[in-house]
């Protein structure tokens, strides 16, 4: 059965004459009734009523039933064309640590998700090594991160990095650039992502013994800072997009903490449906890396 044989049948069951139906059809009379014998074998029945020397074509109870038949195959006939006219949507799974998403790419996934460049991306939080996980089982395709794990098909690609700066409360004591002996620990809410942080905390505050409280989402910590003399050392794009929501000092370091690295991890062997769009998205990152909005945030 194909779309000619379908369409004429339904031609006839509106003309009730083959040779009106041939005439709206552009075709000869028996290139409608080679059609129609042919779709009635393919079919194994009869599908009009054949009367010598009469014009008007009726149709058999088959026929009848089939009109119904007829009309949703050509109408899903048509929609495959249309769809085969479409570009198909690319579909991009992404995971990012919280803090990355929130304050750094936020702006970037707003821009993919409205603009019409035939992604849909779809976008989660997790752990580092959850990322690697995921990104080692083809689960996402894309993942951002501030650690570079080892990972037999995982590859990091270093995006910036960024220094680390300590919030406190607008009512705080501490100056503009701070030392970490002036830092009591007791007093920090501990938020870090990177192992080389904890080293140089351990350097700094071996001694005290003294526990500190400690979150792990970007939420969380906004919502510490009315605490007077509370203090975090995070990555100084979380202090900016801090200090645009929420009163907050923003301190250097005399003696700066190990930077904070920014990757981009992708499977070695990416599934090949999936490589049109991680090429989409690499560069619309590159792009938006450019931008006052990407710059301004990790100054």
């Amino acid at each position: 059965m194909n779309i000619e044989q379908v369409e004429t049948f339904l031609m006839i069951t509106e003309t009730k004459n083959l040779s009106l139906a041939a005439k709206n059809l552009f075709v000869s009379q028996s290139a409608v009734s080679h059609r129609i014998r042919s779709l009635e074998e393919k079919l194994g029945c009869e599908l009009l009523i054949r009367a010598r020397g009469e014009k008007v074509v009726s149709l058999t109870l088959k026929g009848e039933e089939f009109i119904e038949i007829a009309t949703r195959w050509k109408n899903l006939w048509n929609e495959t064309k249309l769809w085969t006219l479409q570009e198909s949507k690319m579909n991009l799974k992404l995971a990012s640590i919280d803090s990355l998403n929130t304050c750094v790419f936020s702006s970037l996934y707003k821009d993919l998700i409205n603009s019409n460049n035939a992604i849909t991306l779809n976008v989660s939080s997790h752990w580092s090594k959850t990322i690697y996980d995921l990104i080692e089982s083809h689960d996402i395709d894309i993942g951002l991160t501030l650690n570079s794990l080892k990972y037999p098909n995982a590859i990091a690609k270093p995006l910036f990095k960024s220094r680390g700066v300590v919030i406190s409360s607008k009512s705080s004591k501490y100056p503009e650039t701070v030392h970490p002996h002036d830092l009591k620990a007791a007093d920090e809410i501990l938020f870090s992502y990177i192992p080389e942080y904890e080293i140089w905390h351990h350097f700094w505050w071996e001694n005290d013994q003294s526990e500190h409280s400690s979150v792990d989402t970007v939420s969380l910590l906004f919502t510490m800072f009315d605490l007077e003399e509370k203090w975090a050392v995070v990555p100084v794009w979380i202090a900016r997009v801090f200090e645009k929501i929420h009163p907050v000092k923003i301190s250097e370091l005399a003696v700066e903490p190990p930077k904070y690295s920014c990757y981009q991890v992708s499977n070695r062997n990416p599934k090949p449906s999936k490589i049109k769009a991680i090429k989409k998205f690499s560069a619309a990152l590159d792009a938006y890396m450019k931008t006052d909005v990407f710059l301004n945030s990790i100054k």
